[in-house]
């Protein structure tokens, strides 16, 4: 990870100019006459094979122009220095033919080298476009959350008794709001169970009717952005549809690691309304189906209520050393006791 950022680093970064062009440019013409000089007597025949690494470095961190001119000087240099008659430019034929064709393949790296580079920069570009967009929605986000809150204190303050709904109300949408961040980030600082599916399951978890268990583990980062949009989906058709649509209902969210590294998540509704197979597939379908993050996914619409079991891989369980009870949210959506229904 740490070579790719370099590398991509160096493509972001301007070509050198002035004086730092002509160091650069003399560095990668005399370094590879240098190495061919030195291979020479066991080399004789190939008189390019050294230059061609040094114009590929050209055209990755210079301008087109820059990296031409290397290439046109490396060919003249190595045919005065290496091709027969030595010490001779364009002596002959042969060597005159060679040298334009070293030249022409060149000048083909150097096309493809800037291609590159100009791929990349249009990827950063459309990288920190894409960031800004998010942050964006994030604000107006924040703000209409804001705006629903106030209305709610407006709508309320007014009735009688009703600060306690109140409080809870405004607690949801707070916890809404931070599941939101999330979603937003792309990615989760911890990236651990049960602290993820805790603060993304909170918003629906009105009457503690969502039970979570499992051993407390660190997730793969590609599993974390994918895991929170899966469990937002089925909370969300839970919430709509299924067991936390009705009073006497409930999920069990329950998770154990086989093999050290790979994970079985369950979500089981249960006390809820009679389900059956849904006709239409949405959007949220894609959410539940196998992806970079998510090994297996399977659905199953039992008539006592929906089922679902993920799997990830790259899970690790933590030790009791690497363990952080502060990281948790303080609600009890989580219980390191074994839920009667996962006995």
């Amino acid at each position: 990870m740490v070579r790719i950022t370099f590398i991509k680093s160096q493509l972001l970064s301007p070509p050198p100019q002035t004086f730092r062009a002509i160091v650069y440019a003399c560095l990668m013409v005399a370094t590879p006459t240098a190495i061919r000089a030195a291979l020479d007597p066991i080399v004789s025949d190939t008189t390019f094979v050294a230059y061609y690494p040094f114009v590929v470095l050209a055209a990755l961190l210079m301008s087109w122009q820059q990296a031409a001119a290397i290439a046109l000087a490396s060919g003249i240099a190595a045919n005065f220095l290496f091709m027969q008659p030595r010490y001779v430019v364009f002596g002959g034929a042969t060597d005159t033919i060679s040298t334009i064709f070293f030249v022409l393949c060149s000048m083909l790296i150097v096309a493809v080298g800037q291609t590159l580079r100009r791929s990349v920069q249009d990827l950063e570009d459309v990288r920190l476009r894409e960031a800004h967009l998010n942050r964006e929605l994030q604000h107006r986000v924040k703000n209409t959350l804001a705006v629903v809150q106030a209305l709610a204190v407006q709508t309320l303050r007014d009735i009688p008794h009703a600060n306690g709904s109140l409080k809870k109300l405004q607690g949801r949408i707070r916890a809404l709001a931070d599941a939101n961040e999330i979603l937003r980030d792309g990615r989760w600082e911890e990236c651990r169970l049960p602290g993820l599916p805790v603060r993304a399951l909170e918003p629906f978890n009105a009457r503690g009717a969502i039970t979570l268990y499992g051993p407390e583990c660190s997730l793969p980062e590609e599993s974390c952005v994918p895991l929170v949009l899966a469990l937002h989906e089925l909370a969300t058709n839970a919430v709509k549809y299924g067991a936390l649509s009705v009073p006497d209902g409930s999920v069990l969210v329950s998770w154990s690691v086989s093999d050290n590294i790979g994970l079985d998540l369950q979500w089981i509704e249960g006390g809820g309304p009679l389900v059956s197979q849904p006709v239409k597939h949405g959007l949220g379908s894609k959410l539940l189906r196998p992806q970079n993050g998510l090994k297996e996914v399977n659905v199953r619409f039992d008539p006592n209520g929906v089922r679902c079991e993920l799997r990830l891989a790259g899970v690790r369980v933590l030790q009791p050393e690497e363990k952080d009870p502060s990281s948790l949210p303080p609600v009890t959506l989580y219980s390191e006791a074994v839920p009667s229904a996962a006995r």
